[in-house]
Protein backbone atom coordinates (compact mmCIF):
# COMPACT_ATOMS: atom_id res chain seq x y z
CA UNK A 1 0.00 0.00 0.00
CA UNK A 2 1.64 3.32 -1.11
CA UNK A 3 1.42 6.06 1.29
CA UNK A 4 -1.10 9.46 0.63
CA UNK A 5 0.59 12.66 0.57
CA UNK A 6 -0.63 16.18 0.97
CA UNK A 7 1.14 19.08 -0.55
CA UNK A 8 0.04 22.47 0.70
CA UNK A 9 1.30 25.76 -1.31
CA UNK A 10 1.13 29.03 0.43
CA UNK A 11 2.48 32.17 -2.14
CA UNK A 12 1.76 35.69 0.06
CA UNK A 13 1.84 38.98 -2.81
CA UNK A 14 3.70 41.73 -1.70
CA UNK A 15 3.58 44.97 -4.15
CA UNK A 16 4.48 48.56 -4.11
CA UNK A 17 2.78 51.55 -5.58
CA UNK A 18 4.29 54.69 -6.79
CA UNK A 19 1.75 57.70 -7.01
CA UNK A 20 2.78 60.31 -9.39
CA UNK A 21 0.28 63.16 -7.96
CA UNK A 22 -0.67 65.99 -9.68
CA UNK A 23 -1.79 68.40 -6.93
CA UNK A 24 -5.44 66.52 -6.74
CA UNK A 25 -5.78 66.53 -2.67
CA UNK A 26 -4.89 69.25 -0.71
CA UNK A 27 -2.41 69.48 2.45
CA UNK A 28 -4.20 69.30 5.51
CA UNK A 29 -4.75 69.11 9.05
CA UNK A 30 -5.99 65.44 10.16
CA UNK A 31 -7.60 65.82 13.13
CA UNK A 32 -7.50 62.15 13.86
CA UNK A 33 -3.05 62.22 14.11
CA UNK A 34 -2.98 65.68 14.90
CA UNK A 35 -0.58 66.88 11.79
CA UNK A 36 -0.50 68.18 8.57
CA UNK A 37 -0.50 65.34 5.78
CA UNK A 38 -0.93 65.13 1.94
CA UNK A 39 -4.73 64.17 1.53
CA UNK A 40 -5.47 61.58 -1.45
CA UNK A 41 -8.90 61.52 -3.03
CA UNK A 42 -10.64 58.11 -2.64
CA UNK A 43 -9.29 56.90 -6.32
CA UNK A 44 -5.94 57.81 -5.22
CA UNK A 45 -6.57 55.95 -1.44
CA UNK A 46 -7.96 52.74 -3.75
CA UNK A 47 -4.93 52.96 -5.76
CA UNK A 48 -2.44 52.73 -3.04
CA UNK A 49 -4.08 50.88 -0.74
CA UNK A 50 -5.05 47.62 -3.41
CA UNK A 51 -8.68 48.08 -2.83
CA UNK A 52 -11.60 49.71 -5.12
CA UNK A 53 -12.63 52.99 -4.41
CA UNK A 54 -15.98 51.73 -3.24
CA UNK A 55 -14.32 49.79 -0.84
CA UNK A 56 -12.99 52.90 0.55
CA UNK A 57 -16.29 54.94 0.19
CA UNK A 58 -17.28 52.42 2.63
CA UNK A 59 -14.42 52.81 5.00
CA UNK A 60 -15.30 56.02 5.24
CA UNK A 61 -19.00 55.92 5.97
CA UNK A 62 -17.50 53.61 8.92
CA UNK A 63 -15.00 55.85 9.74
CA UNK A 64 -11.95 53.45 9.41
CA UNK A 65 -10.59 56.22 7.43
CA UNK A 66 -9.65 59.54 8.29
CA UNK A 67 -10.89 61.61 6.11
CA UNK A 68 -11.67 65.21 5.72
CA UNK A 69 -14.56 66.77 3.63
CA UNK A 70 -14.12 69.97 1.41
CA UNK A 71 -17.11 72.61 1.23
CA UNK A 72 -17.55 71.42 -1.95
CA UNK A 73 -18.59 67.97 -0.54
CA UNK A 74 -15.29 66.41 -1.88
CA UNK A 75 -13.72 63.47 0.01
CA UNK A 76 -10.02 63.38 1.38
CA UNK A 77 -8.19 60.52 2.60
CA UNK A 78 -5.33 60.45 5.56
CA UNK A 79 -2.55 57.99 3.56
CA UNK A 80 -1.98 57.46 7.54
CA UNK A 81 -4.78 55.88 8.28
CA UNK A 82 -4.40 53.55 5.19
CA UNK A 83 -1.35 52.13 6.61
CA UNK A 84 -3.62 51.61 10.35
CA UNK A 85 -6.35 50.03 8.88
CA UNK A 86 -6.22 45.89 8.02
CA UNK A 87 -3.87 44.71 5.51
CA UNK A 88 -6.15 43.19 2.28
CA UNK A 89 -3.04 41.31 1.04
CA UNK A 90 -4.31 38.50 -1.35
CA UNK A 91 -2.69 34.99 -0.37
CA UNK A 92 -2.91 32.36 -2.82
CA UNK A 93 -3.27 28.82 -1.33
CA UNK A 94 -2.88 25.70 -3.33
CA UNK A 95 -3.69 22.02 -2.01
CA UNK A 96 -3.42 18.58 -3.33
CA UNK A 97 -3.43 15.49 -2.37
CA UNK A 98 -2.15 12.09 -4.32
CA UNK A 99 -3.42 9.03 -3.44
CA UNK A 100 -0.54 6.66 -5.20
Amino acid sequence: MRAKRTVKITIKREESVYLRRHQTGPFAWCSDCETNVNMLTPEEAAAVSGLSPRQIYRMVEARRLHFVESTEAAIFICPHSLELSPSKQPVIAFESEEVH
